[in-house]
């Protein structure tokens, strides 16, 4: 697929660049409901250009693999090239995690694209994030749109410490792969504003992608609590031992 390393008169490429966690799903939904975007989930697990309902069931493997097959996301340049070559929307963006990038081609075809915005996502919480995702077998829907009831857990906190020193070289290890593109970072922190996407989120984003100034939402909220001592069995134990490493400010 040559549309995608060559000059272009269609719409501007982009692609928002994430791991689990980060608020993700809320910024896909946000960006759709802004009449200039063409936005997609993760075409690189096998989802169509327009997002849908992701079957949870108990053949979700199977039934990846099958998508994953019959839409060619199995060789991201053919899948990549044909969403990048759609002529919808004055940009078009999808939602690609850390782990879809290793996959053979991905992250060197989308290196190649010219032109690509890239909304790197994260979250600077790490603690956070690190407990929301242990917390997700637990869970029955990994998005949700009205409040849900608090689930807890027991965390190790050598092990939170080392998966923390992984995802911050995780973030600056993909970060250094896009230095040649346009880059817009974008924190967790920054997203909600109730069912709204931040107004200075908001505008940063459009600046951005070249797109006018527009209010944008999401039906899906927040799962967890703000506090992590609402989610963790052995909070003091955990905050002890954190304290002592240079992830203490997370504890805030």
């Amino acid at each position: 697929m040559e549309i995608a390393h060559r000059a272009r008169n269609g719409p501007v490429p982009a692609v928002i660049l994430t791991t689990q966690r980060t608020g993700s799903s809320f910024l896909v939904e946000c960006l759709d409901s802004h009449p200039e975007l063409f936005v997609s989930g993760e075409i690189l697990e096998g989802m169509p250009d327009r997002p849908g309902r992701s079957y949870r069931g108990p053949f979700k493997q199977v039934v990846k693999i099958g998508n994953m097959i019959r839409r060619g996301a199995w060789y991201p340049p053919y899948r990549l090239g044909n969403f990048y070559a759609g002529k919808d929307g004055k940009v078009r963006i999808f939602k690609a995690m850390y782990n879809q990038l290793e996959r053979p081609f991905a992250l060197r075809f989308l290196q190649g694209v010219e032109e690509l915005r890239v909304i790197h996502l994260s979250r600077v919480n790490l603690l956070k994030v690190y407990v929301s995702t242990v917390l997700m077998p637990k869970r029955r829907s990994l998005q949700v749109v009205a409040p849900t009831d608090p689930v807890w857990i027991r965390v190790d906190p050598n092990q939170a410490v080392g998966w923390m020193r992984e995802a911050r070289a995780s973030f600056q290890r993909f970060d250094d792969a896009f230095a040649r593109q346009p880059r817009l970072h974008v924190h967790y922190e920054d997203l909600f504003d109730g069912p709204r996407l931040q107004a200075d989120t908001g505008r940063r984003i459009c600046e951005f992608l070249g797109v006018t100034q527009h209010a944008m939402q999401s039906k899906v909220v927040k799962m967890n609590p703000e506090s992590l001592r609402d989610m963790v069995t052995n909070y003091d134990e955990v905050a002890e031992a954190i304290a002592k490493t240079e992830f203490a400010d997370m504890l805030a």
